[in-house]
């Protein structure tokens, strides 16, 4: 999926958002696959709001801004709630049965061909159209009645478009955390939107016994599900941060930062998984860093792949751009050794100029903090809903 910064732009802007609306919850509707790049800070909501109005009517693109908003909503949240966000943020998950990841779902084997074929694809591609993520989550979350956050975190794990305000806040939303209820969806309602045609399957039931369609109320497994799944349901799932790392640093040696190529007496962009904006600061003579920062991968796990492709969209899109892993206290050591290398400076403090992006990500970063961009940097602080939140964020449409 990797691409350069001009060919995506001409997917925006040969882009049709009028049949967004009306389609964007079929696995084969009118969607872009821009996410990845949106969440990698790499591709500017503003820039394609911008695009859209600039040839559509908006009637034909209020839809699409909706749910870039509620994207933005999700950020603003993680803003004002940090890490409990990874926690029952409204209200407690009822009904937990399983603690970890049930195995059928880590295997692709749950029987449910759309939802096993997307869990291929998710490991194939790191996609997942966001109504397979939905049903997803709710078959690991509700009906198998496991705790949602091992779910999210291997689903997060996976995606190329991993955001942790997305991911995390959605898998409330459907565990019935950060919402009224729990969602929930039958096989008719999977067979509609995936255009499959699937039927006899413990989802093939009325509404009101999907939650009792694989454990029961007495917390047993159903005996007909013990021949498609004789072990244990409940696995844990775990991600090598330090082998992964260091796997990356091998397969990018000629990239890995080195103290003797940055520049002197020259401001340095600090670039990292949710910044890789191509024209930050484009016309300026700086130290370009991307820091993978080992703390964070160990909080927020993600595949050698997923990693992979991070890395490989920065060094594509970002001339002289360099990698350091570590964390950013450790950059940080370094570019004062360099500053105090200069024969100019006398002084005990560093005085290099250090640029980075405001983001929840960031909030132990030293120097000059520059604000990301916002469709609606009006409307900040904590919304309980997404409709509260797109009231305001309606007044300021244009």
């Amino acid at each position: 999926m990797n691409i350069t910064y001009a060919a995506l732009l001409e997917q925006v802007k040969s882009y049709q958002p009028g049949k967004y609306h009306t389609t964007r919850n079929y696995t084969n509707g009118a969607v872009t696959s821009w996410s990845p790049y949106i969440s990698r800070g790499f591709l500017s909501p503003v820039l394609v709001m911008e695009q859209l109005k600039t040839k559509h009517n908006k009637q034909e693109w209020i839809g699409f801004m909706q749910q870039m908003a509620w994207r933005e909503y999700f950020q603003r949240v993680w803003q004002q709630k940090g890490d409990l966000i990874l926690q029952d943020l409204k209200s407690s998950q009822t009904n937990i049965i399983l603690e970890q990841l049930p195995l059928p779902i880590q295997n692709a084997n749950t029987g449910i061909h759309a939802i096993d074929n997307a869990i291929h694809q998710l490991y194939d591609t790191g996609y997942l159209h966001n109504h397979l993520r939905m049903y997803l989550s709710m078959l690991h979350s509700n009906i198998f009645k496991a705790a949602w956050l091992p779910g999210a975190n291997w689903m997060y794990a996976h995606l190329l478009d991993h955001d942790p305000a997305a991911n995390f806040l959605s898998w409330q939303w459907v565990a019935g955390t950060f919402s009224s209820k729990k969602y929930i969806a039958n096989q008719d309602n999977i067979n509609k939107y995936t255009n499959t045609k699937q039927v006899g399957t413990f989802l093939d039931t009325e509404y009101e016994y999907l939650q009792t369609s694989i454990i029961d109320d007495s917390n047993t497994i159903q005996s007909k599900h013990l021949v498609n799944w004789p072990d244990p349901l409940d696995q844990k799932f775990e991600i090598d941060v330090a082998t992964i790392l260091k796997n990356i640093e091998k397969k990018n040696q000629s990239k890995i930062f080195d103290i003797n190529l940055a520049l002197p007496n020259t401001p340095y962009c600090i670039y990292n998984s949710f910044n890789l904006d191509p024209l930050w600061h484009t016309d300026e003579e700086v130290n370009r860093i991307l820091l993978l920062e080992p703390n964070h991968f160990e909080q927020f796990p993600v595949t050698e792949k997923v990693l992979q492709f991070i890395v490989d969209l920065a060094i594509t899109n970002i001339p002289g751009i360099q990698i350091f892993i570590g964390n950013f206290e450790d950059l940080y050591q370094h570019i004062e050794t360099i500053s105090m290398s200069d024969k100019n400076i006398t002084s005990e403090k560093n005085n290099a100029i250090i640029y980075f992006k405001e983001h929840p990500t960031t909030l132990h970063y030293k120097g000059i903090q520059e604000i990301r961009d916002w469709l609606f940097p009006e409307v900040d602080g904590y919304f309980p809903s997404f409709f509260g939140y797109w009231k305001k964020c309606e007044r300021y449409l244009k």
